[in-house]
């Protein structure tokens, strides 16, 4: 296995590409990457028939303190006020509301033609049913399907009694159902000209056995897969965690099918190569980044 991180937001190189492809195995899948999320990504893929254009949006931190929900806001005012005032862009000298860049996102995805929206977590700062709900809207005046996995905040009020999973369930019921589309939250997969999509929710850190069983169901179908989690996995390391290192050897072990992992979280852009599959974690939304890819048949 070889990881390959990205190289400091200084250095603009126009275009390098990381490939899959040997001279001896025309067969492998090849991602071409664009440096530090500045250029989109091409996967090519052997015997692929079509061609979708893709974003992927993750950590987006939208928070709307409503006056419906004020008894919530003592588990949410710290978030809150981490997010409310305008942040620098990861590029640009120039500063903006979370608000404006996931409009501006959404705008430039319309514009430009793109055919899915896969957001892969803390699109939310906290459950609230008003941030919900603006997502939701500003989703929905797109007209671009989209794909929505859960991050680690999208459910989680600080200092709410319950566990990890009790919590994710609660919230999940009562604020982020419009966001899946009638999906199942925890696991779902839909075919979408020619690429499963897969999404596994690990927000709290766990995969459990049903996540494990359905992913392994999914591998029986023809298609390629591309994943949706919303924090990274280690492949190269092995964790404690029985369900989670039981998940990653068989994303290590499929890679010939599994071609991509799109996941957030740590709000900085890097990749990690194993056979077929490419692993991308994705700038953060409340700094203006999106990550364009574009899926394409191998030449």
């Amino acid at each position: 296995m070889k990881k390959f991180n990205s190289f400091s937001a200084g250095l603009l190189i126009l275009l390098f590409t990381l490939s899959c492809t040997s001279v001896n195995n025309p067969e492998k899948v090849s991602h071409y990457l664009g440096n530090n999320g500045f250029l989109p990504a091409t996967i090519k893929i052997p015997g692929y028939k079509d061609s979708l254009k893709i974003i992927q949006i993750t950590d987006a931190h939208i928070s709307i303190a409503d006056e419906k929900e004020a008894d919530m806001m003592q588990y949410g005012e710290r978030m809150h006020k981490a997010y409310m005032n305008p942040r620098k862009h990861y590029s640009l000298d120039t500063s903006e509301t979370t608000f404006e860049y996931l409009d501006d996102i959404l705008q430039n995805a319309k514009k430009d033609k793109v055919e899915l929206l896969l957001l892969t977590g803390d699109i939310v700062n906290f459950p609230s049913a008003a941030s919900v709900k603006y997502v939701y809207d500003r989703l929905n005046t797109t007209g671009i399907p989209w794909l929505y996995i859960s991050g680690n905040h999208d459910w989680h009020y600080e200092g709410l009694p319950g566990t990890s999973d009790s919590l994710r369930e609660v919230w999940t019921k009562k604020s982020l159902l419009p966001l899946y589309n009638g999906l199942n939250p925890l696991f779902y997969s839909t075919v979408i000209k020619g690429i499963n999509f897969v999404g596994i929710d690990n927000s709290t850190s766990k995969v459990n056995e049903s996540q494990i069983g359905f992913m392994k169901d999914q591998l029986k179908k023809p298609e390629p897969i591309v994943i949706l989690s919303h924090i990274p996995y280690n492949l190269n390391n092995k964790p404690s965690q029985q369900g989670m290192a039981t998940f990653m050897d068989v994303l290590t072990s499929n890679s010939n099918k599994i071609i991509a992992v799109l996941t957030g979280h740590n709000h900085r852009f890097s990749f990690y190569f194993t056979g077929n599959l490419c692993q991308y974690s994705t700038l953060a939304a409340f700094q203006g980044a999106s990550y364009s890819v574009n899926i394409k048949a191998a030449d």
